[in-house]
């Protein structure tokens, strides 16, 4: 697709500030689609396909040797996935997809992006989802296969050596993951910008269940339900999970299904709308005599007395282990984190089989070695700031003084209840530090602006938008962090 074309047919989908924040073409972009070999959630041989974005063009910008982002795309409850697909706006990928190509290979960038085993027309018949030994393999080795895509094509791009890897939602964990792999491989990336990620996935899933249900839970619990299930050890089993109302649940995602699909769903009685526990009283004596809350984001709308989609009996034991081996990132009594030094300490032996899965996966024994933003926002109904960015950045930062050669930096979108806007950053050097404070500006300002407009029109609109309209201005960010190291 030419420079031209991008401007007309993708980038004027967007509003006005988000336009500028992108910025017009400076290459044309080809898009390529590949299919490569790697392996399920419990070690089997399966396959998944991804894309490969080139810049095209005359301009020095958009041939020769170019820096190569590895891009996680975020959760995906449709099976047809496809990053690729950026002609098809009836593929659930197309938005995520034509952003990606704007924001990176539109500017210079080669693009390879997995779409993930489980996924388009993989044979896998599930997703690992959130899956970071897995889902890192997937990325590693949809990069090989899109590397060896770029060199048999030959078209006058060709790999530099830099890599690049970031990803949104979903996409953030697994682009935190890929990096932790590259890095104990002793391959690190050039810099990483996993972007509003549960990295501490223990504690997102102890704040959950212990009162504070999220926006999107009853597509996101059912899917790393059926990944925990398909584990090479420590398998959950999902008859114990999902109450009676909704014993297939743990097998719906990914499917034959999008958004407008998953309203189907839920009118054929296969899933709830939004309530994923019971509410008092539940008839289980442990949980009614905690008094848990029927928490934010989704406060009673979590909840329901008959319609609920995890087993009562099932929470109750997840709880009981919370309360016992508690994470320092969700306290059980409800209080905010300390993120003071020393970070909120994992729990050293949790004992029920799913908190020690999620254990398993969770991302804060990772220090990268890497230059490394981490992008979102505190109101994130969806996935939670503290027990991502948030918890991370805490680790991170109780390190510096044994690790002075740490280069993070972390971005708060969000500043409407702040009393300064928060960007935060250790080992940047004065002219990056510079021009990423300037970036964060930017991109607080719009996003601010723009999450306020939509609350103006309709707020609970804007409440179950406020993710996704994250993922532009971080994408933004992550770009300018990437052009600091960029050759």
């Amino acid at each position: 697709m030419t420079r031209a074309a991008l401007q007309t047919q993708w980038l004027s989908q967007y509003p006005p500030d988000q336009q500028a924040l992108i910025g017009s073409p400076v290459c044309g972009v080809q898009v390529n689609k590949f299919t490569y070999a790697t392996v399920g959630g419990q070690g089997e041989p399966t396959s998944a396909s991804g894309a490969l974005m080139l810049p095209t063009g005359s301009s020095p910008q958009c041939q020769g040797p170019r820096p190569v982002v590895l891009y996680a795309h975020g959760t995906a409850i449709d099976r047809a996935e496809d990053m690729s697909a950026v002609n098809d706006p009836n593929n659930p990928a197309y938005g995520t997809a034509t952003r990606v190509a704007l924001t990176f290979a539109a500017q210079g960038y080669i693009v390879i992006a997995p779409n993930y085993a489980g996924y388009d027309v993989s044979t896998l018949p599930y997703a690992p989802y959130l899956n970071g030994q897995q889902q890192s393999q997937d990325m590693v080795d949809g990069l090989t296969a899109g590397r060896q895509m770029l060199t048999l094509l030959n078209t006058g791009d060709s790999d530099n050596g830099q890599l690049f890897v970031t990803g949104y939602s979903q996409g953030g964990y697994v682009s935190m993951a890929t990096l932790a792999k590259l890095d104990a491989e002793g391959r690190p990336a050039t810099a990483g910008a996993p972007m509003s990620g549960p990295y501490a996935i223990l504690a997102m899933g102890d704040e959950i269940f212990l009162g504070h249900p999220n926006y999107g839970g009853t597509a996101y619990l059912p899917l790393i339900a059926n990944a925990y299930a398909h584990l090479k050890t420590g398998s959950i089993s999902l008859s114990q999970v999902f109450s009676s109302n909704y014993p297939n649940a743990g097998t719906l995602f990914p499917g034959n299904v999008d958004y407008g699909g998953f309203s189907s769903l839920v009118t054929s009685g296969q899933i709830p709308t939004t309530a994923i526990f019971q509410s008092a009283p539940t008839g289980n004596a442990y949980l009614d005599g905690l008094n848990l809350p029927e928490g934010a984001p989704l406060g009673p709308l979590g909840f329901s007395p008959t319609n609920y989609l995890i087993s009562t009996a099932f929470r109750a034991a997840y709880v009981r282990d919370a309360e016992t081996n508690p994470d320092g990132a969700a306290p059980p009594d409800g209080s905010a984190p300390n993120f003071n030094s020393p970070p909120p300490a994992l729990p050293a032996n949790p004992q029920f089989l799913l908190r020690q899965d999620l254990k398993a996966n969770d991302l804060r024994n990772y220090t990268p070695s890497m230059p490394l933003l981490m992008c979102g926002g505190h109101n994130d109904p969806e996935v939670f700031w503290n027990q991502g960015a948030a918890a991370m950045t805490a680790v991170l930062d109780s390190k510096t003084t044994t690790d002075p050669s740490l280069r993070f930096a972390t971005l708060d979108l969000d500043t409407t209840d702040l009393t300064t806007p928060y960007f935060a950053s250790f080992g940047l050097s004065p002219a990056q530090l510079s021009t990423m404070q300037s970036v964060a500006t930017q991109v607080q300002t719009a996003f601010t602006a723009y999450q306020s407009a939509v609350d103006q029109t309709n707020a609970t609109v804007g409440l179950e938008a406020y993710h996704t309209d994250e993922t532009p201005y971080c994408t933004v960010a992550a770009r300018a962090f990437f052009n600091l190291y960029a050759n």
